[in-house]
């Protein structure tokens, strides 16, 4: 299991921050930082934890696969601290119930699952998953040894470490199990009131990564103090519904998830008369979705049994429709067959032991009240039909989400099979979809991904705006307009209330009056306008969504009204590589676009030459990092300084090598080596072990011993090998471009809005109402105020430098300007102060020309100096000639 698209970015976003953190050391400026340069000028500030290390959310909606994020977050964290093999690597998992962890537990260790696979594929092959027995067990199961050789994962409940009961209150008992962690204690700095034989003080000796699930379940006073117990190094917290002042890294838009088929939106939902028009509708509705789920698998789909969720009224109430009534209303006069109905309440769980997904499996519905939390899960669940009382309030907040995932994450032929289905008998509907609403909201979705065409105006009630909406956001993207119906049942609605027979799998025909304003068909029609309406949306923005939530803290400033017409016709060239035109991966013109990796297909660390790597053995200065100027390059290449080991750890490392022969000591170098510097994607490990080994036979046993202790040795590795892989990405490209197997092809679209956080006064000519300031250099604001001056400037756009246009090619360069003259020519411009002129001027300016002279005439890039150019390059004076000119 790899992310898929937004799953990367969330991943990348946290990433960021942390870079960012690891820089100064300060999680309020990382966090000021971070939103800064995603243009959230007005998101709050960071809030400090107890605990004192970086605590930080992502915020993801349910079926958006917040455990395979919490996996690779893990890899990032671990990489971010430098916690390599011969490290401590030690992750408490910590999920809200006992039916989550035996989930999670299961998963983990199921040999093939794909979060086992996932594990493995991030974490590098060594992970051990334990439950707390386990970790009391000690000895064999949990060891000081084990949590170096391997990543060891320990999930539990947050219960679990309340200490509420005595079961629990042995985790912070004297432990002998657990003595191999004695020197790790002592070395610690542990709390009076924990026993340091305990297991609590082995573990928090050992400054375990947190990856807290669904930590919204874990606001109180004592979880916080739970947490500050284990002194973690970082703690991530994945939910869809943060807490209050949860330092949120990144956000997810429902939309992002729809176009990943994780989910199935829109909601459709339904006000019928009354309880038994729902109870009639959904057994329709649930039959006409099965039989498209029959025709899908007759052309080639995969197999589907829809499901309902019928949410009943506790026992307790009179003359409510409780569970064991409705099973009996269900099987006695709707014929339903007693093996398609289970009930799972808190006291009955008739879903015990059965595989809804399995083909073979009967069930068809669902019967619960309010048991269907988080955990659940079954994409097949279709419909939720709440039968609370017509004068009643419904309470559907718990499980709006328990219906959303899509099934086998793909989209369907059939298209009533991408939606879901809310079905309701309230006499005021508007309180009802305010609950719905808010069911939506704790599942991380919001009023913009329902649909329904009972909202009568009698109500008062109209939910969506009909203003003009910025087109980049589909959060708010006016979709959903109430459509007018009648206000008294016409006399066909009368037949929705009549007992309805469950069709065969022969005869999948609904019973329902399909005239009526009611029927299914109305429903499923519904659906199929407000998808239809979705996808041209989704289309347009091209993944790039801005959850609703972010959006409030951006100051948000559209495209000039006179150029508006311009610029939507505007396509920027980028590089393509050629492939077949049948291509599975062919975007366009038989081409692919260009990722700089693609550079490096050919390329093998091990033959590269070595006999001039002369590693400085003592520790060098720490270098200081502007975090506004970390670009995306930056932040890709940014590597923190390893921690370096304990003197105890040296020390027994040392002396098993002493032990060994010169070819077995190198050998264990090299992997120890080659663990310290991680994965260096896209090589491969056999090529960077192979090239360790290639340098550390040159080196003499005096050396040997101080890679140990120095770790500038492995600093200089890792900067040489990029220092190679940019060298061969350089030379390929050059090539390509001579013959042909790179081409420019004008695709690049601009947005309808930009999120500056700090301002250039205002301008007449610039391309946005209000333009970014810039930041970086003089020589920068200079130019700035002189394209706000020139004649010969139509528009000018401050470029972004991590989310704007850029130039694909060995590196990825974000120019700082974006020009268009009064002749139509467009110009990139990219401004360097004297002290900036180094390698990576070199390789940007020839970037820019080879991009020039692939665009055509129509297309120029500069890079201006203040006096001293690189070759290629221009000075002041020569850079704005040519800007009046051209």
């Amino acid at each position: 299991m790899q992310p898929n698209k937004y799953q990367t970015v969330v991943l990348d976003d946290l990433r960021a921050f942390l870079v960012r953190w690891l820089a100064c050391k300060d999680p309020v400026l990382a966090y000021r930082a971070h939103w800064d340069e995603k243009g959230a000028a007005r998101m709050p500030p960071y809030q400090p934890q107890p605990h004192g290390a970086p605590q930080i959310c992502t915020k993801v909606p349910t079926a958006g696969g917040k455990t395979l994020i919490g996996i690779y977050a893990l890899r990032e964290v671990l990489g971010a601290l430098g916690k390599r093999r011969g490290e401590p690597r030690l992750c408490i998992w910590l999920v809200p119930s006992l039916s989550i962890k035996d989930q999670v537990l299961n998963r983990f260790n199921a040999v093939g699952d794909g979060y086992w696979l996932a594990l493995r594929e991030a974490l590098g092959g060594q992970v051990s998953v334990l439950s707390k027995e386990q970790l009391l067990a000690g000895g064999g199961q949990f060891n000081a040894d084990d949590v170096r050789d391997e990543v060891v994962i320990a999930v539990l409940t947050y219960d679990s470490l309340r200490a509420k009961n005595k079961d629990d209150r042995k985790l912070y008992q004297q432990n002998g199990a657990l003595a191999s962690f004695g020197v790790d204690v002592a070395e610690s700095d542990n709390d009076d009131d924990v026993d340091p034989e305990s297991l609590v003080a082995a573990v928090a000796s050992l400054n375990p990564v947190i990856i807290v699930d669904e930590s919204h379940n874990a606001t109180s006073e004592l979880s916080r103090e739970m947490l500050a117990r284990l002194k973690p190094s970082c703690v991530v917290e994945l939910t869809a519904t943060p807490r209050i002042g949860a330092n949120i890294v990144s956000y997810v838009d429902a939309m992002a998830l729809r176009d990943a088929h994780m989910v199935k939106l829109p909601v459709v939902v339904r006000n019928l008369p009354d309880q038994a028009a729902v109870i009639a509708h959904a057994i329709d509705l649930r039959a006409r979705l099965e039989a498209e789920a029959k025709a899908e698998q007759a052309e080639g789909g995969t197999y589907i049994r829809p499901i309902v969720l019928f949410q009943a009224e506790p026992k307790n109430k009179d003359d409510s429709l409780s569970f064991e009534k409705l099973r009996d209303e269900l099987v006695k006069h709707h014929t339903i067959n007693p093996d398609w109905v289970k009930i799972k309440t808190a006291n009955v769980d008739e879903l015990k032991g059965i595989d809804l997904l399995a083909d073979d499996c009967p069930v068809r519905i669902i019967i619960t009240v309010n048991a269907l939390k988080e955990g659940w899960d079954c994409p097949f669940a279709y419909v939720l039909a709440t039968l609370a009382d017509r004068s009643s309030p419904i309470d559907v907040e718990q499980i709006p989400g328990r219906i959303l995932r899509q099934p086998h994450i793909r989209p369907h032929g059939h298209a009533p099979l991408n939606m879901s289905y809310v079905l309701t008998a309230s006499a005021v509907f508007s309180q009802a979809l305010d609950k719905i609403v808010a069911g939506l909201n704790r599942a991380g979705f919001s009023r913009n991904d329902y649909r329904t065409p009972d909202l009568s105006s009698a109500e008062g009630s109209v939910p969506f705006s009909t203003t003009d909406q910025p087109s980049n956001t589909a959060s708010n993207h006016d979709l959903f307009k109430p459509v007018t119906q009648p206000q008294t049942p016409t006399a066909t609605d009368a037949a929705v209330s009549a007992p309805v027979a469950i069709p065969t799998a022969a005869d999948a025909t609904v019973t329902t009056d399909l005239t009526s304003t009611y029927s299914v068909d109305t429903t499923l029609r519904c659906g199929e306008i407000a998808s239809c309406e979705l996808d041209p949306v989704a289309a347009n923005l091209g993944g790039q969504y801005i959850a609703p939530e972010q959006r409030e803290m951006m100051d948000n400033y559209p495209l000039r009204n006179d150029f508006a017409i311009e610029i939507s016709g505007l396509r920027m060239p980028q590089f393509y590589r050629r492939v077949a035109a049948d291509s599975l991966f062919a975007e366009t013109d038989g081409g692919t676009l260009l990722d700089r990796d693609m550079l490096l297909e050919r390329f093998r660390l091990v033959d590269c030459d070595v006999n001039d790597f002369k590693p400085n053995l003592a520790a060098g200065d720490v270098a200081q990092i502007d975090l506004k100027a970390l670009s995306t390059e930056g932040m890709a290449n940014y590597e923190p300084t390893r921690v370096q080991l304990k003197a105890y750890e040296i020390n027994k490392i040392r002396d098993y090598l002493a032990t060994q022969s010169p070819e077995s000591k190198r050998a264990q170098l090299a992997g120890l080596i080659s663990s310290w510097l991680g994965k260096m994607p896209p090589l491969g490990e056999p090529d960077l072990r192979a090239y360790i080994d290639k340098l550390l036979v040159r080196m003499s046993p005096a050396e040997l011993e101080n890679v140990l202790e120095q770790h500038a040795f492995v600093e200089a590795v890792r900067k040489r090998v990029r220092l190679e892989m940019a060298h061969f990405r350089r030379k390929t490209f050059a090539h390509w471009v001579r013959t042909d197997e790179v081409f420019t092809s004008e695709l690049h679209t601009f947005p309808n809005e930009v999120h500056p956080v700090e301002l250039y006064p205002p301008s007449a000519n610039t391309l946005y109402e209000r333009e970014e300031r810039a930041r970086s250099t003089n020589l920068e604001s200079r130019m700035a105020d002189w394209l706000a001056a020139s004649p010969n400037i139509r528009w000018w756009h401050r470029n972004h430098q991590t989310r704007g246009f850029y130039l694909n090619g060995p590196i990825n360069h974000y120019p700082d300007f974006i020009v268009r003259t009064q002749q139509c020519t467009i110009v990139l411009i990219e401004t360097k102060g004297e002290h900036l002129q180094n390698d990576d001027s070199d390789t940007k300016v020839e970037l820019g020309k080879l991009w020039q002279e692939c665009a055509g005439r129509n297309y120029r890039y500069i890079m201006v100096f203040d006096q001293t150019p690189v070759d290629g390059a221009v000075n002041w004076q020569d850079g704005i000639d040519m800007l009046s000119r051209v």
